[in-house]
Formats: C-alpha cells, sequence, structure tokens
C-alpha cells in the first residue's frame, strides 16, 4: 500500500493496538478496501469501519480500550462509557468513537451479516483482519450510495488494470 492522508497512519496504529490488546474485529469500509488495493490512493478515509465479534467481553474490551486511549463513545449521539450498558445496545447497530477529526464505528449487530462469522472468516492484509474481499464488495453493492458504487467503478477498473491481464 502506498502512503495515505495522514488519518490513515492514525487508524493504522489504532487498529495494531486494539488487535495487539485482543479485541476481535474484521476491517471494513473504504479503509479496508483501500488496503487490499491501491486504486483508492491518496482518497481521504472519513472513518475508520470495524465490525467488532459480538460477544459481550470483546465488546467491553473494544469500549474500554477506546476509553482509555481518549476516544469519546457514543450511541446515536449519546454519550456512553465503560462499561456499556449491553441491554440498550440493542438495535442500536454501533458505537461511535471519535477523537478530534477521526471517527471509528465499532458495529455490534448487523442485519445481513452474522458478525461472529464475518469476523472468523477475516483475511489478514498489511498484518489487520479485513473483512472477506467478496463480502466487502457485496455489502457496497447491496448498500449502492453514490460513494459505494464509485468505489466499485474503481474495483472493476483496477481489476482490469494492466498489470491484471
Amino acid at each position: 500500500m502506498s502512503p495515505g492522508p495522514v488519518e490513515h497512519a492514525a487508524y493504522l496504529a489504532l487498529l495494531h493496538r486494539l488487535e495487539a490488546e485482543g479485541v476481535a474485529f474484521a476491517l471494513t469500509g473504504s479503509l479496508a478496501l483501500r488496503l487490499y488495493m491501491d486504486a483508492l490512493e491518496g482518497e481521504p478515509v472519513p472513518d475508520c469501519d470495524l465490525f467488532l465479534e459480538p460477544s459481550p467481553d470483546n465488546l467491553q474490551r473494544w469500549a474500554r480500550l477506546m476509553a482509555a486511549e481518549g476516544w469519546a463513545l457514543a450511541v446515536w449521539d449519546v454519550p456512553v462509557t465503560p462499561p456499556l450498558a449491553l441491554e440498550a445496545l440493542r438495535g442500536r447497530y454501533y458505537v461511535r468513537a471519535r477523537q478530534g477529526a477521526l471517527v471509528v464505528d465499532g458495529t455490534y449487530e448487523h442485519d445481513t451479516l452474522n458478525l461472529a462469522e464475518a469476523v472468523a472468516q477475516a483475511r489478514r492484509v498489511a498484518g489487520l483482519p479485513l473483512l472477506a474481499w467478496e463480502t466487502l464488495l457485496g455489502l457496497k453493492r447491496e448498500r449502492g450510495s453514490a460513494r459505494d458504487l464509485l468505489h466499485l467503478a474503481q474495483v472493476e477498473r483496477w481489476r482490469r488494470g494492466p498489470s491484471r491481464g
């Protein structure tokens, strides 16, 4: 991967620390796509999206470590602090962590994906667990936002690139 915007380095350092502390996750979203391919080189990453293995211990470990590093946690703009009240989180899908301009979304529920399986099937790229390539692309197709469609078009151009035949 070529050097990217400064937030990439901050996110990558955080992800390595989380993994070293035993947080089970699969990186997803734009940053995962960038780690798989350089076609998004230089593009800003608006946030860092994680699918967290949804066990209570893992969620609490993630929240505790994020808070200890100075991240402000919130669920739907309502501040929360560790230990998380897990019953109150049902149906809320993710906890957002903010530190300055950086944003990490820790998703613990998903309507169409078994997060425990997704994390278990993550592929290691650049030393980090990434959501499986086809699953990542499938979610972008399913969501279909303008940005997702742009990324899918970039993936197709990258796949057809001169070094890929």
